[in-house]
């Protein structure tokens, strides 16, 4: 396994994390209407996290939205121990997270993996 693959998959298991917070029902019907009403699947947040945003602004609200992704932003910050800047966008930390320049984590990739537990 390559190291970004380790990453990938521990940030969507924080996604993850956060939309499970909907309950089974809720996780269901936004990832549906993201899918349905924005034309975006979620297997495709890593590749473009701000056309996440906008999918999820345009089923939820600006509000509604801003919730879901300060959520998300706020797991990955403790989870990855990211400096929390008032102009980090979830577009960012991914960004950040991803860079394979981003100290090693491999003593600490599977503490991280643990923090975000899949519970799908």
């Amino acid at each position: 396994m390559r190291w970004n693959d380790g990453i990938d998959r521990t940030i969507r298991l924080c996604i993850d994390e956060v939309l499970n917070s909907l309950g089974p029902k809720g996780k269901k019907a936004l990832l549906n209407h993201v899918q349905k009403d924005a034309r975006f699947r979620k297997d495709a947040i890593l590749e473009n996290p701000e056309l996440f945003r906008k999918a999820l602004r345009l089923v939820l609200g600006e509000k509604g939205a801003e919730v879901i992704e300060t959520s998300i932003m706020e797991k990955l910050v403790s989870v990855f121990e990211l400096k929390q800047t008032s102009n980090l966008t979830l577009a960012k930390a991914i960004d950040i997270i991803r860079t394979p320049e981003k100290e090693s984590l491999e003593d600490g990739e599977q503490a991280s993996r643990d923090r975000c537990v899949d519970t799908t």
